[in-house]
Protein backbone atom coordinates (compact mmCIF):
# COMPACT_ATOMS: atom_id res chain seq x y z
CA UNK A 1 0.00 0.00 0.00
CA UNK A 2 1.29 3.87 -0.83
CA UNK A 3 2.44 5.96 1.76
CA UNK A 4 -0.08 8.82 2.14
CA UNK A 5 1.31 10.81 4.90
CA UNK A 6 2.10 14.52 4.02
CA UNK A 7 5.07 14.56 6.41
CA UNK A 8 8.54 15.82 4.97
CA UNK A 9 10.80 12.89 3.46
CA UNK A 10 13.61 11.79 5.48
CA UNK A 11 17.11 11.89 3.94
CA UNK A 12 20.33 11.03 5.39
CA UNK A 13 23.65 12.33 4.34
CA UNK A 14 26.68 9.52 5.35
CA UNK A 15 29.90 10.38 5.49
CA UNK A 16 33.27 9.08 7.02
CA UNK A 17 34.16 11.59 9.69
CA UNK A 18 33.58 13.83 13.01
CA UNK A 19 30.45 12.10 14.76
CA UNK A 20 30.30 15.78 16.35
CA UNK A 21 30.38 17.64 13.77
CA UNK A 22 26.67 18.91 13.22
CA UNK A 23 26.98 18.73 8.80
CA UNK A 24 30.07 18.24 7.16
CA UNK A 25 33.10 20.32 6.99
CA UNK A 26 32.88 23.39 4.62
CA UNK A 27 35.90 22.14 2.96
CA UNK A 28 34.36 18.89 1.86
CA UNK A 29 32.07 21.17 -0.72
CA UNK A 30 28.48 19.59 0.76
CA UNK A 31 27.44 22.82 2.24
CA UNK A 32 25.25 24.33 -1.22
CA UNK A 33 24.09 20.44 -0.81
CA UNK A 34 22.68 21.30 2.95
CA UNK A 35 21.56 25.04 1.07
CA UNK A 36 19.37 23.46 -1.64
CA UNK A 37 17.55 21.22 0.79
CA UNK A 38 16.40 23.95 3.20
CA UNK A 39 14.55 25.00 0.53
CA UNK A 40 12.53 21.97 -0.34
CA UNK A 41 9.94 19.61 2.45
CA UNK A 42 13.20 17.51 3.42
CA UNK A 43 14.30 16.67 6.84
CA UNK A 44 18.34 16.26 6.29
CA UNK A 45 19.82 13.99 9.27
CA UNK A 46 23.98 14.19 8.78
CA UNK A 47 25.43 10.63 9.23
CA UNK A 48 29.29 10.75 10.32
CA UNK A 49 30.38 7.36 9.77
CA UNK A 50 33.10 5.38 11.67
CA UNK A 51 33.53 1.53 11.62
CA UNK A 52 33.65 1.66 15.81
CA UNK A 53 29.93 3.32 15.78
CA UNK A 54 28.81 1.32 12.73
CA UNK A 55 25.59 0.09 14.54
CA UNK A 56 24.50 3.21 15.61
CA UNK A 57 24.50 5.03 12.19
CA UNK A 58 22.69 1.30 10.97
CA UNK A 59 20.10 1.89 13.05
CA UNK A 60 19.71 5.88 12.09
CA UNK A 61 19.87 4.60 8.76
CA UNK A 62 16.98 2.37 9.03
CA UNK A 63 14.56 5.08 10.38
CA UNK A 64 15.08 7.06 7.35
CA UNK A 65 13.42 7.09 3.60
CA UNK A 66 16.56 7.54 1.64
CA UNK A 67 20.57 8.43 2.03
CA UNK A 68 23.37 9.82 0.23
CA UNK A 69 26.70 8.11 0.48
CA UNK A 70 30.05 9.41 0.55
CA UNK A 71 32.73 6.96 1.63
CA UNK A 72 35.62 6.84 -0.45
CA UNK A 73 36.91 3.06 -1.42
CA UNK A 74 40.07 3.32 1.42
CA UNK A 75 40.56 5.87 3.39
CA UNK A 76 42.91 5.65 6.28
CA UNK A 77 43.64 2.49 5.38
CA UNK A 78 40.11 1.45 6.12
CA UNK A 79 37.79 -0.07 3.20
CA UNK A 80 34.34 0.69 2.67
CA UNK A 81 33.19 -2.91 3.59
CA UNK A 82 31.63 -2.15 6.63
CA UNK A 83 29.49 0.29 5.10
CA UNK A 84 28.23 -1.42 2.35
CA UNK A 85 26.58 -3.89 4.20
CA UNK A 86 24.57 -1.27 6.03
CA UNK A 87 23.42 0.03 3.04
CA UNK A 88 22.87 -3.21 1.56
CA UNK A 89 20.53 -4.00 4.74
CA UNK A 90 18.83 -0.68 4.25
CA UNK A 91 18.13 -0.55 0.18
CA UNK A 92 16.43 -4.22 1.24
CA UNK A 93 14.23 -2.99 3.95
CA UNK A 94 13.20 -0.27 1.52
CA UNK A 95 15.35 3.08 1.93
CA UNK A 96 16.67 4.55 -0.81
CA UNK A 97 20.53 4.44 -1.19
CA UNK A 98 22.64 6.45 -3.81
CA UNK A 99 25.00 5.17 -4.73
CA UNK A 100 24.29 2.15 -4.37
CA UNK A 101 26.65 -0.39 -3.65
CA UNK A 102 25.75 -2.46 -6.76
CA UNK A 103 25.64 0.20 -8.41
CA UNK A 104 29.19 0.99 -7.77
CA UNK A 105 30.48 -2.45 -8.60
CA UNK A 106 29.01 -1.77 -11.60
CA UNK A 107 30.29 1.57 -12.73
CA UNK A 108 32.67 2.66 -9.84
CA UNK A 109 35.43 0.62 -10.25
CA UNK A 110 38.09 -0.06 -13.11
CA UNK A 111 36.64 -2.51 -14.68
CA UNK A 112 34.31 -0.53 -16.44
CA UNK A 113 37.23 0.97 -18.37
CA UNK A 114 37.68 -2.53 -20.02
CA UNK A 115 33.53 -3.01 -20.00
CA UNK A 116 33.05 0.05 -22.31
CA UNK A 117 36.46 -0.01 -24.14
CA UNK A 118 34.22 -0.07 -27.47
CA UNK A 119 32.23 2.58 -26.94
CA UNK A 120 33.71 6.51 -27.82
CA UNK A 121 35.22 7.24 -24.83
CA UNK A 122 37.72 3.91 -24.55
CA UNK A 123 40.71 2.89 -25.42
CA UNK A 124 42.89 -0.41 -25.49
CA UNK A 125 42.37 -1.91 -22.09
CA UNK A 126 42.95 -5.41 -20.25
CA UNK A 127 41.84 -7.20 -17.28
CA UNK A 128 43.14 -9.46 -14.62
CA UNK A 129 41.33 -11.84 -12.38
CA UNK A 130 44.16 -13.28 -10.81
CA UNK A 131 48.43 -12.22 -10.43
CA UNK A 132 48.86 -15.56 -12.73
CA UNK A 133 46.81 -14.08 -15.42
CA UNK A 134 48.70 -10.58 -14.71
CA UNK A 135 52.10 -12.55 -15.05
CA UNK A 136 51.16 -13.89 -18.08
CA UNK A 137 49.98 -11.28 -20.05
CA UNK A 138 51.04 -7.63 -18.83
CA UNK A 139 54.63 -8.46 -20.51
CA UNK A 140 53.42 -9.06 -24.56
CA UNK A 141 50.81 -6.08 -23.95
CA UNK A 142 53.75 -3.72 -22.40
CA UNK A 143 55.70 -4.85 -25.38
CA UNK A 144 53.32 -3.67 -27.90
CA UNK A 145 52.67 -0.35 -26.14
CA UNK A 146 55.80 0.12 -24.81
CA UNK A 147 54.20 2.13 -22.01
CA UNK A 148 50.76 1.17 -20.02
CA UNK A 149 48.80 2.74 -16.87
CA UNK A 150 47.97 -0.25 -14.36
CA UNK A 151 45.17 0.08 -11.81
CA UNK A 152 43.56 -1.43 -8.91
CA UNK A 153 39.70 -2.24 -9.58
CA UNK A 154 39.09 -0.02 -6.72
CA UNK A 155 41.21 2.79 -5.44
CA UNK A 156 41.34 6.44 -4.57
CA UNK A 157 43.84 9.24 -4.78
CA UNK A 158 45.73 7.23 -6.52
CA UNK A 159 46.31 4.59 -4.79
CA UNK A 160 47.59 1.51 -6.74
CA UNK A 161 47.86 3.44 -9.88
CA UNK A 162 51.05 2.94 -11.85
CA UNK A 163 52.74 4.34 -15.09
CA UNK A 164 54.97 1.66 -16.00
CA UNK A 165 57.23 1.34 -19.09
CA UNK A 166 60.13 -0.61 -20.09
CA UNK A 167 63.37 0.45 -19.52
CA UNK A 168 64.89 -1.34 -22.49
CA UNK A 169 62.93 -2.40 -25.49
CA UNK A 170 61.97 -5.97 -25.79
CA UNK A 171 59.98 -8.44 -27.79
CA UNK A 172 58.68 -9.36 -24.81
CA UNK A 173 59.90 -8.70 -21.31
CA UNK A 174 61.54 -11.29 -19.31
CA UNK A 175 61.14 -11.65 -15.26
CA UNK A 176 64.12 -9.78 -15.11
CA UNK A 177 63.52 -6.85 -17.41
CA UNK A 178 63.98 -3.37 -15.63
CA UNK A 179 60.87 -1.36 -15.97
CA UNK A 180 60.49 2.67 -15.44
CA UNK A 181 57.52 2.81 -12.73
CA UNK A 182 55.89 5.62 -11.80
CA UNK A 183 53.64 5.90 -8.53
CA UNK A 184 50.30 7.85 -9.41
CA UNK A 185 49.79 8.33 -5.37
CA UNK A 186 52.92 10.11 -4.80
CA UNK A 187 52.54 12.67 -7.36
CA UNK A 188 56.30 13.61 -7.67
CA UNK A 189 56.88 12.41 -10.85
CA UNK A 190 59.94 10.36 -9.53
CA UNK A 191 60.69 6.99 -11.65
CA UNK A 192 61.49 3.62 -9.72
CA UNK A 193 63.75 0.76 -11.86
CA UNK A 194 62.54 -2.10 -10.78
CA UNK A 195 61.90 -5.81 -12.30
CA UNK A 196 59.08 -6.96 -13.97
CA UNK A 197 58.94 -9.84 -11.43
CA UNK A 198 58.97 -7.24 -8.96
CA UNK A 199 56.44 -5.23 -10.11
CA UNK A 200 53.95 -8.26 -10.53
CA UNK A 201 54.89 -8.89 -7.09
CA UNK A 202 54.09 -5.48 -5.67
CA UNK A 203 50.50 -5.95 -7.64
CA UNK A 204 49.73 -8.89 -6.13
CA UNK A 205 48.02 -7.62 -3.11
CA UNK A 206 45.88 -5.66 -4.92
CA UNK A 207 43.77 -8.56 -6.34
CA UNK A 208 42.58 -9.52 -2.43
CA UNK A 209 40.92 -5.98 -2.13
CA UNK A 210 39.95 -4.90 -5.24
CA UNK A 211 39.86 -8.21 -6.96
CA UNK A 212 41.42 -7.39 -10.30
CA UNK A 213 43.65 -4.80 -12.32
CA UNK A 214 43.45 -3.11 -15.07
CA UNK A 215 46.00 -1.68 -17.86
CA UNK A 216 45.30 1.48 -20.12
CA UNK A 217 46.99 2.93 -22.96
CA UNK A 218 49.04 6.20 -21.49
CA UNK A 219 47.82 8.73 -23.02
CA UNK A 220 50.42 11.37 -24.71
CA UNK A 221 48.29 14.32 -23.77
CA UNK A 222 48.26 13.82 -19.93
CA UNK A 223 50.24 17.08 -19.39
CA UNK A 224 47.53 19.58 -21.01
CA UNK A 225 45.23 18.22 -17.78
CA UNK A 226 42.16 16.46 -17.44
CA UNK A 227 38.36 17.10 -18.09
CA UNK A 228 35.87 15.99 -15.08
CA UNK A 229 32.44 15.80 -15.91
CA UNK A 230 29.60 15.89 -13.49
CA UNK A 231 26.58 14.02 -13.87
CA UNK A 232 23.49 13.94 -11.82
CA UNK A 233 21.71 10.78 -12.90
CA UNK A 234 22.81 10.61 -17.01
CA UNK A 235 22.52 14.27 -17.12
CA UNK A 236 25.46 16.83 -16.88
CA UNK A 237 25.38 19.36 -14.15
CA UNK A 238 29.37 20.64 -13.92
CA UNK A 239 32.35 20.31 -15.16
CA UNK A 240 35.85 20.88 -13.51
CA UNK A 241 39.40 21.75 -15.12
CA UNK A 242 42.19 19.46 -13.33
CA UNK A 243 45.81 18.99 -14.07
CA UNK A 244 46.76 15.29 -12.73
CA UNK A 245 50.58 15.51 -11.73
CA UNK A 246 50.95 11.67 -10.47
CA UNK A 247 52.20 10.13 -13.65
CA UNK A 248 54.12 12.71 -15.31
CA UNK A 249 57.45 12.18 -15.37
CA UNK A 250 60.36 14.35 -13.65
CA UNK A 251 63.89 13.55 -14.57
CA UNK A 252 66.55 14.16 -11.87
CA UNK A 253 67.23 18.02 -11.30
CA UNK A 254 63.72 18.91 -13.18
CA UNK A 255 61.54 21.14 -10.75
CA UNK A 256 58.01 20.12 -10.71
CA UNK A 257 55.06 21.92 -12.74
CA UNK A 258 53.87 24.86 -10.76
CA UNK A 259 50.28 23.43 -9.34
CA UNK A 260 47.65 24.95 -11.02
CA UNK A 261 43.90 25.50 -9.51
CA UNK A 262 41.30 23.28 -10.43
CA UNK A 263 38.10 25.11 -11.37
CA UNK A 264 34.49 23.77 -11.10
CA UNK A 265 31.77 25.29 -13.64
CA UNK A 266 28.50 24.44 -14.21
CA UNK A 267 27.21 22.41 -17.56
CA UNK A 268 26.72 25.50 -19.53
CA UNK A 269 30.76 26.01 -20.40
CA UNK A 270 31.42 26.76 -24.05
CA UNK A 271 34.50 25.04 -24.62
CA UNK A 272 33.00 21.59 -23.30
CA UNK A 273 29.86 21.52 -24.98
CA UNK A 274 31.09 19.03 -27.42
CA UNK A 275 31.95 16.80 -24.75
CA UNK A 276 28.29 17.38 -23.16
CA UNK A 277 26.75 16.57 -26.27
CA UNK A 278 28.64 13.02 -26.91
CA UNK A 279 27.95 12.13 -22.80
CA UNK A 280 24.55 12.70 -22.75
CA UNK A 281 23.57 11.73 -26.06
CA UNK A 282 26.03 8.63 -26.85
CA UNK A 283 28.58 7.92 -23.94
CA UNK A 284 26.29 7.14 -21.22
CA UNK A 285 23.23 5.92 -22.51
CA UNK A 286 25.51 3.47 -24.15
CA UNK A 287 26.86 2.53 -20.69
CA UNK A 288 23.79 1.78 -18.86
CA UNK A 289 22.65 -0.23 -21.86
CA UNK A 290 25.34 -1.89 -21.81
CA UNK A 291 25.98 -2.49 -17.26
CA UNK A 292 21.55 -2.99 -17.16
CA UNK A 293 21.24 0.31 -15.51
CA UNK A 294 18.28 2.57 -15.99
CA UNK A 295 18.65 6.38 -16.27
CA UNK A 296 17.23 6.64 -12.73
CA UNK A 297 19.53 3.73 -11.37
CA UNK A 298 22.48 6.20 -12.06
CA UNK A 299 23.61 8.04 -8.43
CA UNK A 300 22.24 11.62 -8.44
CA UNK A 301 25.99 12.67 -8.13
CA UNK A 302 29.07 11.15 -10.30
CA UNK A 303 31.73 12.10 -12.59
CA UNK A 304 33.71 11.12 -15.17
CA UNK A 305 37.24 11.83 -15.72
CA UNK A 306 38.35 12.11 -19.44
CA UNK A 307 41.95 12.50 -20.58
CA UNK A 308 42.40 14.39 -23.71
CA UNK A 309 43.02 11.50 -26.32
CA UNK A 310 44.43 12.34 -30.26
CA UNK A 311 42.56 14.81 -32.35
CA UNK A 312 40.34 13.85 -34.99
CA UNK A 313 40.57 14.84 -38.94
CA UNK A 314 38.84 18.44 -38.39
CA UNK A 315 40.91 19.06 -35.47
CA UNK A 316 38.46 18.93 -32.28
CA UNK A 317 39.67 16.98 -29.36
CA UNK A 318 39.15 13.30 -28.49
CA UNK A 319 38.62 12.44 -25.14
CA UNK A 320 39.55 9.07 -23.50
CA UNK A 321 37.72 7.80 -19.95
CA UNK A 322 40.16 7.61 -17.18
CA UNK A 323 37.85 6.75 -14.41
CA UNK A 324 34.27 6.81 -13.12
CA UNK A 325 34.14 8.04 -9.36
CA UNK A 326 30.85 7.11 -7.61
CA UNK A 327 31.37 6.92 -3.95
CA UNK A 328 32.43 9.98 -2.71
CA UNK A 329 32.55 13.03 -5.55
CA UNK A 330 33.31 15.93 -3.26
CA UNK A 331 33.37 18.75 -3.96
CA UNK A 332 31.44 18.88 -7.11
CA UNK A 333 30.19 22.86 -8.70
CA UNK A 334 27.95 23.86 -5.93
CA UNK A 335 25.83 25.16 -9.16
CA UNK A 336 24.74 21.31 -9.35
CA UNK A 337 23.36 21.09 -5.75
CA UNK A 338 19.52 21.94 -6.54
CA UNK A 339 19.55 19.70 -9.06
CA UNK A 340 21.38 17.01 -6.97
CA UNK A 341 18.89 17.95 -4.18
CA UNK A 342 15.76 17.78 -6.49
CA UNK A 343 16.92 14.52 -8.21
CA UNK A 344 17.06 12.85 -4.99
CA UNK A 345 13.83 14.23 -3.27
CA UNK A 346 12.36 12.35 -6.69
CA UNK A 347 13.65 9.42 -6.48
CA UNK A 348 13.07 9.02 -2.54
CA UNK A 349 9.11 9.96 -2.96
CA UNK A 350 9.09 7.68 -5.48
CA UNK A 351 10.47 5.07 -3.06
CA UNK A 352 8.39 6.02 -0.16
CA UNK A 353 5.23 5.75 -2.35
CA UNK A 354 6.15 2.04 -3.57
CA UNK A 355 6.28 1.20 0.25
Amino acid sequence: MGNTTQRPVSIGVLWRGDRGAARPAEDRGLAPLFDAFEQLPVDVVPLPFSDDRASAVSSQLLGLDGVLVWVNPVQDGVTRGRVDEILQEASAKGIWVSAHPEVIRKMGTKEVLYRTRHLGWGTDCDIYSSVDEFAARFPARLAHHGRLVVKQGRGNGGNGVWGVALAEPAITPSSGSRLRVLDASARDGAVELITLDAFVERCAGYFAWSGFLVDQEYQDRLGEGMVRCYFSHDEVVGFSRQWPKGLLELGPGTPGREAVASTREGPGVAAYQRLRRRAEREWVPEMARLLDLRPHELPVIWDADFLYGPKDEAGEDGFVLCEINVSAVWPFPPVAAATIAAKTLARVSEAVRKR
